[in-house]
């Protein structure tokens, strides 16, 4: 079975010119997203002394725009070219970031610099996202969107391996604000392989009415919410995400301060991620044309609950705990991105294509939102009772998060 999962599927994907152009673009940027990712709360933590409260604070503002307008960026991403937006996001995500450096050198980083590059960045990313959900199905036929998502999974967990180990590196050696600027750089890479993309994208949402976001994006929201398949996979990600956004804020400050694992040995327990994201990225596309799709998402979900707990289990000696972390790491990416992708799939099927980045933009207000109440709370709450406690909670609301999925039609098939 598992040499069957490993093995390069002989496929057209391969031979298409657009989609490698467009996997190309997000395997670099991906690696460098990590230096962000493992650099902004470092810098906070141990540059700048943040509290717990601080670190929730800084992943709940910068989502905060995001959220408020990400069901309008949906709508207008109905409304303009795909493509055009996820260059627009690379550029601009890139010169934030390269702000960090410059004031690193004069010395002159404040916690107010990280929230507000935080906050754009997550925007941006708001934006790409959006579009790029939308986007894929334009590059790849419809029977090959489970194999296309199953690639840029792929290149996730490539990324999880690499990117965090590289970072924690690069971290120690140059300082956080100095690694950062290779995530920079990477946003430009991607920019410049997307802007060669060749494919035409499918005309613009038109019709006798003139335009209107508000409208547009009601109509987006109904849509999500009355039907059977999206309601409660929606209901599902977003409940998730609240949960999981309690690990955000905390993660970091757990592993360095309580268990005092170096940022350096973090980088490689993270990457071990990386290796399970790789596998999980084979097994999502092998259950997906094998099972139905509704007992893989109850089940990946179930099972990366509950390997999310041996995060608050870690305690005791430095071996153990990073033991600890070690088993989260190495189950719980392959687990999810089995979930992740097939979630992506099934979402992309059911949606058509004008209202895919209204779609997209419902999701992203609601798990977003909910994750900006999570992380805010966490900080305050992990000052309050402690950190594992808070953990502890997000680990068994991941479980129940599953609950949702139970609502999915028992016949559902994505063939």
């Amino acid at each position: 079975m598992f040499a069957t999962m490993i093995r390069r599927p002989k496929d057209g994907l391969w031979q298409n010119p657009d989609f490698m152009r467009l996997w190309g673009a997000q395997t670099l940027s991906a690696i460098g997203t990590r230096f962000t990712r493992e650099g902004l709360p470092i810098i906070a933590a141990l540059t700048l002394d943040a509290s717990a409260t601080d670190l929730g604070l800084l992943v709940a503002l910068s989502q905060l725009p995001g959220v408020i307008l990400s069901p309008f960026v949906g709508a207008w991403i109905d409304r303009t070219r795909r493509r055009r937006v996820l260059i627009m996001a690379d550029l601009m995500r890139a010169a934030v970031l390269m702000t960090l450096p410059v004031m690193a050198w004069f010395d002159a980083i404040t916690i107010g610099q990280v929230i507000g590059v935080a906050t754009a960045v997550a925007l941006f990313s708001m934006f790409f996202q959006t579009a790029d959900n939308a986007y894929l199905p334009t590059v790849v036929e419809k029977d090959q969107l489970l194999e296309g998502n199953a690639k840029l999974a792929t290149t996730d967990a490539l990324a999880e391996i690499a990117g965090p180990a590289l970072a924690g590196v690069a971290i120690q050696a140059l300082t956080a604000p100095f690694a950062i600027l290779f995530d920079a750089l990477s946003y430009l890479w991607s920019a410049l392989l997307l802007a060669f993309i060749k494919r035409p994208e499918p005309p613009l949402v038109t019709g006798e009415q003139a335009p209107d976001l508000w409208r547009e994006t009601r109509d987006g929201m109904r849509f999500v919410f009355m039907h059977p398949v999206l309601r409660p996979v929606t209901l599902c990600l977003a409940t998730l995400t609240f949960f999981l956004s309690v690990f955000a804020p905390l993660y970091v400050l757990y592993a360095v301060r309580d268990l005092g694992i170096q940022p350096g040995v973090l980088g490689f327990i993270v990457a071990l991620g990386g290796i399970s994201g790789l596998v999980g990225a084979r097994l999502a596309a092998w259950a997906g044309q094998r099972f139905p799709v509704r007992r893989v998402l109850v089940g990946a979900l179930l099972a990366y609950g509950l390997v999310t707990c041996f995060i608050p289990l870690a305690q005791g000696p430095l071996w153990m705990a990073a033991g600890a972390l070690c088993i989260a790491q190495l189950f719980g990416d392959g687990l999810w991105v089995a979930f992740s992708t097939n979630a992506t799939v099934l979402r992309q099927k059911v949606t058509p294509d004008a209202l895919r980045g209204r779609e997209s933009g419902t999701v992203h207000l609601l798990t977003g939102g909910l994750g900006l109440v999570a992380a805010l709370g966490a900080g305050f709450a992990a000052d309050w009772i402690g950190i594992r406690t808070v953990l502890w909670i997000g680990a068994a609301g991941t479980v129940c998060s599953s609950l949702w999925l139970l609502a999915l039609p028992r016949d559902l098939d994505q063939g």
